[in-house]
């Protein structure tokens, strides 16, 4: 089994990704991996390009996105979280899409602009034909009550904790 990236963004995850979706392909393709998911944050916006570039260097694709969870989280903490959801079917690409329109609908108020954010209740009533992963080490879902809650919306099949190694200064510590 060649190792698969589930946790990648692209130059469309504004500070957090530097390459181009075919860039990405062609690196993946340069090392070897069957297979890579782009997972932008809170958006769509390569999934074309990354599609086509994947299938030109015989790659899987595997689609999603890092969607920002608001709310009452950890505890009371209303700071937002992020989870990565890639998809699996062709309703998951239809409940992703529906999450990321409602995370972005409100995100007018006059002249202000807000980051996008769905809540857990959106997610639940938009997880079939998804995989949820727990989110990245800084911004993911640490709480176990959250957890459970997620578990029982996406079952065991459906849901994953993220173990990652961003390389920062320190993150052995982590």
């Amino acid at each position: 089994m060649s190792y698969v990236e589930l946790h990648c963004h692209s130059a469309f995850s504004f500070l957090d990704g530097a390459s181009s979706p075919d860039e990405l392909a062609v690196a993946a393709a340069a090392h070897g991996y069957g297979a890579v998911a782009l997972t932008d944050h809170d958006n769509l916006c390569g999934a074309m390009e990354f599609a086509q570039a994947a299938k030109l260097e015989g790659l899987k694709a595997i689609h999603g996105a890092e969607l920002t969870i608001g709310g009452q989280l950890d505890h009371g903490n209303s700071e937002p979280r992020h989870l990565t959801l890639l998809v699996k079917d062709q309703r998951g690409w239809s409940n992703l899409c529906r999450l990321l329109t409602l995370a972005h609908a409100e995100t007018r108020s006059g002249r202000q602009r807000s980051d996008p954010r769905a809540t857990l209740e959106q997610l639940e009533a938009h997880s079939e034909g998804l995989i949820c992963l727990s989110g990245c080490a800084r911004h993911g879902i640490h709480d176990e009550p959250t957890l459970r809650r997620l578990l029982a919306v996406f079952g065991r099949d459906n849901l994953r904790i993220e173990l990652q190694r961003p390389f920062a200064r320190h993150d052995r510590a982590l």
